[in-house]
């Protein structure tokens, strides 16, 4: 163990004027310290003693909220650390005071106790000062009002002194409501503001602080408790963050504006390829244009070119016409020649033939051709004789007297016909007529069949057809207009008088009743309709006022009923009033009577007028009208239609019978005609076949008797066949010839008719080329004959092919306008108000020029240029950085092994020994990887060759990607990949003063925990010392370092050990520790105060003499044997 003496002594040779050191803590209302507390606190150490929960770290807690950026400070850590169930501390908890949490007995929460309700301020103020005489005073108000408890409630000044000062100056401030302007006017020399940055750099530059990580590695300090393993000791607190993780920062920032141009040139890129393939169907589409227009112009010129052909192909025909013509004209005079030289022999022979005898043979032969062809004439007409009696049913007779006798037979016959025929289309016209009549009645008495069927009525169908009109053109029902004949009846038992009756009631039978709700609508309907027949209706909504007369016991009206409803009574008035007719037996009593009806139907109207209809029987139930149903007139209906029905059928037959029989006499009558126009002599053959046959014998009886006029016979023979065939052989030749002729002025007329038509229109080049092509390519030759089913053929094969043409014509405009809507649909705002339509084309096609001519080039540039210049600087810098990584580091590690060089880290009688950092690269494979991706995105990218640009480019993007990722696993790769603390490994080696290698620590992996203790607390000294800068004499500028029970769990071997290894590093220790650990640290102090609470919520500071010459607190020594007793 190292001599305390020693110790200080060597400790007071590294105090150095410049250094500041700590002299006093002033706190002010903070936490359960209520009032002020003043601490003075040694320049060369100082402890704050006391048991757990007494407020040490309440006051090591005020040095915090002065020296640390509130974003890291982390109250009391070191007593949450030591006891997990300690109640967090913040801002308001150390204002208010709370000093306890009480369940409350009523709602059951747990609520905070403070000391200091209402609006409240507290004030904490640290003094530095140097051996040069200058003090650093740092001050810090806080406040809230009312009853305000967040975070976010408190307000908060920060001052730096540069002079005395003390917190009882700030009275004032208190009492004026916490006016800032008034404290600022009160300190004018103070250095105030409401920010804790401006604040801390100004404090950092007067103390000596020169980094921001020196205040991280203060703040943890003060809370350490277990220092980590080496590597992320001296990783955490030794070397800064690396500028990697900065440039990785810009580089995916930077890269927005690489990946915008690249994705400007993506879209360039695309429109192009979208407008292109529309540009070459545009091309397309005017060549497939150009080449129908030649097509159609091919096919206007089809019938001009039929038609010049034919006017070609007829010159041709007349021309080889004309020497056909000049053939047979040759053909038909060497054949009438040939006729004319037999001819002359046939007359020669016929002269030899006559002087021979033959003059009488020819008489004959001359009389037999004249009696043959009689003979042929009287066979044909006696076979018509022979015909119209086989069809008589008689026999032809073989005699004129017979024949003269059936002729008038024939004659009377004929005779007879005219005259029955003239009967029979008498009878037939009348029994037409009859049939007629029974077919009008069959209709009507089917109309009123069907009408009664229909509804129970017994009114006429055409009056119902009527009421049925006017009801729906009014828009009410029938049954809502009646006839009267439907609402009246003749009773049962008066049957006998229905006929009269029916006489009397026809005509009011037919009327129509409406009540008064109708009767507007009904009224305007028939005054502007036309009825086609007579209608009675009557109003019945408004009665008459009659006075009711009696009526006789034989009255016409009580033989009637009237049906139950609405028109009863009105109906049942009317009759009373206006058919009171007595129904008599006798005429007496009918001529007595003033109305009066009898059974017969006569009808005494008043005295003078009387009436008898007898145009139908009284009993003809078919005319009668009344009844509340129609049954009975249905069945005579029905059967009257029945027997008119049978009626029309028999009368249909005798018709069909006497057109039969006419039909019959008719035939008869032609066949007598016939034979009436026949003579016996027309028909009588007998006499001519007998003469033919006798001059058939003399003829050949002067033959077989002359040999020589024999043999002349048979030459004139031979010699009329030659004549024969050479005068048909003539005719053959002349038709020929004819035919010829005729087709040479045929084809003539045509022609000259052609030449002369001024619709021909003359061709074109094109037109004359091209079809001589297309009618040349046809598989039969161009004919007159044929030449209109070449050009039908032809003519099919351009339509065809301007078809074909016209569907490509409209694939390219489809395809085009699909570009086209392809783009509109993906850049709406680069195709502005241009439709999709082909009229766009000109727009379109010019924006492609333009992308291709300017836009897609400069966006390329563009992007090369940025690629080159913006994202692969960054690339190269990350790359620089990362390779310059372990020079840093090692760089790094020589200025700290400078501070572990000067203070030993073991030492004896017989060795002393220093602690050296090695750092070695720990080949991780994604830090491996990560540096040749940057290399394969670095690749050719500082030449000109945009070949590889994009791959470059996309290569850059993967990084990117990963880079900026989000991802759990990938924020843990990029974490591992840019920091370059992560690189390395830090390797401990203890050394002699010789430099020979003592120990090897490595990670503190596999030694003893005092053993890693020292190695971390040595490596925490250098790191503070590091931090903290230095002087001309080796020691830090900002001297302080606050630990909070930082040894409460060490034996008093190691704590002693720190202690001398902080103090050979020139630092002041300022520590919160128990009483235990009292002795062992008093050594390395110079002074100490007891900090004790009461009740639990009242704490108090009790400053502690401190013995220089003795190096050790004046305890009682009741209190140094607790110590004592506590440490064991």
């Amino acid at each position: 163990m190292i001599s305390p003496d020693i110790e200080q002594r060597q400790t007071a040779s590294l105090f150095a004027r410049e250094q500041f050191r700590m002299t006093r803590l002033q706190v002010y209302n903070w936490g359960t310290f209520s009032g002020l507390h003043d601490v003075p606190i040694s320049e060369r150490g100082f402890l704050f003693v006391g048991r757990s929960g007494a407020g040490k770290s309440t006051l090591l807690d005020a040095f915090s909220a002065l020296l640390t950026p509130p974003r890291w400070i982390d109250f009391n850590a070191a007593a949450r650390e030591a006891d997990r169930s300690g109640r967090d501390r913040n801002l308001v908890t150390y204002i208010r005071g709370a000093w306890a949490e009480q369940k409350d007995g009523e709602s059951g929460e747990i609520a905070t106790r403070y000391l200091r309700a209402g609006t409240t301020w507290s004030a904490l103020a640290l003094t530095y000062q140097n051996a040069l005489g200058q003090s650093v005073v740092l001050v810090q108000v806080f406040w809230l009002r009312g009853n305000a408890n967040g975070s976010a409630d408190v307000k908060r000044h920060y001052l730096v002194m540069e002079r005395a000062f003390d917190l009882r100056e700030l009275e004032d401030f208190g009492q004026s409501n916490f006016d800032i302007r008034k404290l600022k006017q009160s300190f004018p020399e103070a250095f105030a503001r409401d920010e804790f940055r401006p604040y801390c750099e100004r404090f950092c530059r007067l103390l000596g602080i020169e980094s921001e990580m020196a205040l991280r590695l203060l703040h943890k300090t003060q809370s350490a408790k277990n220092l980590g393993d080496l590597n992320t000791f001296l990783r955490d607190f030794m070397l800064d963050k690396p500028e990697t993780f900065e440039v990785a920062d810009r580089l995916v920032s930077e890269f927005g504006e690489l990946n915008a141009a690249h994705q400007a040139v993506v879209t360039a890129r695309e429109q192009v390829q979208t407008l292109a393939p529309a540009r070459e169907q545009h091309q397309r589409r005017d060549s497939l244009m150009l080449q129908r227009n030649g097509l159609d112009e091919l096919r206007l010129g089809v019938d001009g070119y039929r038609e010049t052909r034919r006017i070609e192909l007829l010159k041709e025909h007349v021309a080889s016409l004309g020497v056909q013509a000049n053939g047979s004209e040759g053909e038909v005079g060497r054949r009438q020649s040939t006729l004319d030289n037999h001819a002359a022999i046939l007359r020669d022979l016929e002269r030899q033939h006559r002087e021979a005898g033959g003059d009488q043979i020819e008489q004959w032969e001359a009389e037999k051709s004249g009696l043959e062809g009689q003979r042929t004439d009287r066979l044909r007409k006696r076979s018509q004789a022979e015909d119209a009696c086989k069809k008589l049913g008689w026999s032809l007779p073989d005699s004129p007297q017979a024949f003269a006798e059936l002729l008038g037979n024939a004659r009377q016959e004929v005779e007879n016909w005219e005259q029955r025929s003239n009967d029979s289309r008498a009878e037939q016209f009348r029994l037409d007529r009859e049939k007629k009549d029974a077919e009008t009645a069959f209709s009507q008495a089917l109309k009123e069949v069907q009408a009664l069927q229909r509804q129970p009525s017994n009114i006429p169908a055409d009056m119902l057809e009527m009421r049925r009109d006017i009801a729906a053109a009014i828009g009410i029902s029938e049954s809502a207009l009646p006839f009267v004949g439907e609402l009246v009846e003749v009773k049962p038992d008066e049957a006998e008088w229905q006929g009269a009756i029916e006489r009397v009631l026809h005509g009011f039978a037919l009327s129509l009743l409406v009540d008064e709700r109708q009767y507007s609508a009904l009224a305007n309907h028939i005054n502007t309709t036309h009825l086609g027949q007579r209608l009675v209706y009557y109003r019945t909504g408004r009665p008459e006022t009659w006075q009711a007369k009696p009526i006789g016991g034989n009255s016409l009206v009580l033989k009637l009923n009237v049906k139950e409803g609405a028109y009863a009574d009105w109906l049942q008035a009317e009759l009373r009033q206006r058919f009171d007719y007595a129904c008599v037996d006798s005429i007496q009593s009918f001529r007595s009577a003033d109305r009066a009806i009898t059974r017969e139907g006569q009808v005494k109207h008043s005295k003078t007028r009387h009436e008898k209809d007898d145009r139908r029987s009284v009993g003809d139930r078919r005319n009668w009208v009344l009844g509340f149903d129609n049954r009975e007139k249905l069945g005579l209906f029905q059967a009257q239609a029945q027997e008119l029905a049978d009626t029309i059928s028999r009368l249909g037959g005798e018709i069909d019978k006497l057109s039969d029989q006419d039909k019959n006499r008719a035939t008869r009558a032609m066949q007598c005609q016939t034979l009436v126009n026949l003579q016996w002599q027309e028909i009588d053959v007998l006499p001519l076949l007998d003469r033919i046959s006798t001059i058939e014998r003399q003829i050949r009886e002067a033959r077989e008797g002359n040999t020589t006029l024999l043999q002349i016979s048979e030459q004139i023979g031979e010699q009329k066949k030659l004549v024969e065939d050479a005068d048909k052989e003539l005719r053959q030749a002349t038709r020929a010839h004819d035919s010829i002729l005729d087709q040479i002025k045929t084809s003539t007329q045509k022609l000259e008719s052609l030449l002369q038509d001024a619709s021909i229109v003359p061709l074109t080049p094109h037109q004359v080329s091209g079809l001589d092509e297309r009618f040349a390519k046809q598989s039969d030759a161009v004919r007159l004959d044929n030449l209109d089913k070449v050009t039908t053929s032809v003519e099919r094969a351009l339509n065809a092919e301007i078809e074909e043409v016209n569907r490509g014509i409209g694939a390219c405009e489809k395809e085009i306008e699909a570009r086209f809507a392809d783009f509109k649909r993906q850049w709406p705002m680069d195709a502005g108000d241009m439709d999709t339509s082909l009229a766009s084309a000109p727009d379109f096609f010019a924006k492609l020029v333009r992308l291709e001519t300017d836009g897609l080039p400069a966006y390329e540039q563009r992007f090369f240029e940025l690629l080159q210049n913006q994202s692969h600087q960054n690339l190269a810098a990350l790359s620089t950085y990362l390779n310059d990584a372990r020079k840093a580091i090692l760089e790094r590690m020589d200025l700290v092994n400078d501070s572990l060089g000067q203070v030993p880290f073991n030492q004896s009688a017989n060795q002393r020994t220093y602690l050296h950092i090695d750092a070695s690269d720990r080949q991780l494979v994604d830090v491996k990887e990560f540096k040749q991706e940057i290399q394969q995105a670095l690749s050719h990218a500082w030449t000109e060759d945009r070949e590889f640009a994009e791959a470059r480019f996309l290569a850059l993007r993967r990084l990117v990607d990963r880079l900026a990722s989000q991802d759990p696993e990938q924020k843990r790769w990029r974490e591992t990949v840019l920091d370059v603390r992560q690189h390395v490994e830090f390797i401990g080696r203890e050394i002699d003063e010789s430099g020979v290698e003592v120990e090897i620590y490595r990670s503190g992996a596999g030694k003893s925990g005092g053993q890693r203790q020292k190695l971390a607390t040595t490596c925490l000294a250098a790191a503070l010392r590091y931090q903290l800068g230095g002087n001309d004499h080796g020691v830090p500028m900002y001297a302080p370092v606050v630990l909070d029970e930082a040894f409460d769990k060490a034996d008093n071997e190691f704590t002693a050990l720190a202690m001398n290894i902080f103090t050979n590093f020139g630092f002041q220790m300022v520590v919160a520790t128990p009483l235990k650990s009292v002795m062992t640290l008093e050594p390395f102090i110079g002074g100490a105060c007891f900090v004790d609470i009461s009740d639990r919520r009242v704490s108090g500071v009790l400053l502690i003499e401190y013995d220089g010459d003795r190096q050790r607190l004046k305890l009682p020594e009741h209190a140094r044997e607790e110590a004592g007793v506590e440490a064991s």
